[in-house]
C-alpha cells in the first residue's frame, strides 16, 4: 500500500501514534522518555505524518516562530529508515511552511542527522551543541 501524507493536530487520533513513534525513535534509544518533558505547546505546532495501512510511518512537526518555522522531532520508524520516506515528508512541510510565508526554517539536527538535511539544502549555522545528551548542529534554509 501507498505511503500517503497529511497534516494533523495533537487532537487527530493519530497524534497517538506520533507520541509513540518519537518515544521508540527518538527518545528510547536515549535512555529518554517524552513522558519527562512539557509538551503542553505542542498544541500549537503544525504535525506532518506519513501513512501507510493506517500506522504512522514517519512524522515531523513545525514551531511557528515570527517569521521562521523551527522544524523538530523528525523521525522515521526504523524499518522505514533510508527509504525515501523522510525527504518526502520534508518536501511536504517545506511546501506548507513557504506557502504559509515563512522566510526561513531552522532546526536543531543530530550530527549523525546533518548530511540528510545538507541533501536537502540545508545549511550548518554555527557549532556543534549538545542537546538531549547528544551533538546537535543547528541547520537552516532560506527561502527559494
Amino acid at each position: 500500500m501507498a505511503v500517503t501524507f497529511k497534516q494533523i493536530t495533537t487532537s487527530d487520533p493519530l497524534f497517538t501514534q506520533v507520541w509513540q513513534l518519537r518515544e521508540d525513535v527518538l527518545r528510547r534509544p536515549l535512555g529518554l522518555s517524552l513522558q519527562d518533558e512539557d509538551l503542553s505547546n505542542e498544541a500549537d505546532e503544525t504535525i506532518f505524518v506519513g501513512v501507510e495501512d493506517d500506522r504512522v510511518i514517519g512524522c515531523v512537526m513545525v514551531k511557528k516562530l515570527d517569521d521562521v518555522a523551527k522544524v523538530r522531532q523528525m523521525a522515521i520508524a526504523a524499518e522505514m529508515q533510508g527509504g525515501g520516506i523522510g525527504r518526502l515528508l520534508m518536501t511536504e512541510a517545506e511546501d506548507w511552511i513557504w506557502e504559509n510565508g515563512f522566510k526561513k526554517i531552522s532546526l536543531h539536527a543530530r550530527v549523525s542527522a546533518a548530511t540528510f538535511y545538507e541533501k536537502l539544502g540545508y545549511e550548518v549555522v554555527g557549532d556543534v551543541f549538545t542537546e538531549v545528551n547528544i551533538p546537535h548542529v543547528k541547520m537552516e534554509k532560506l527561502r527559494p
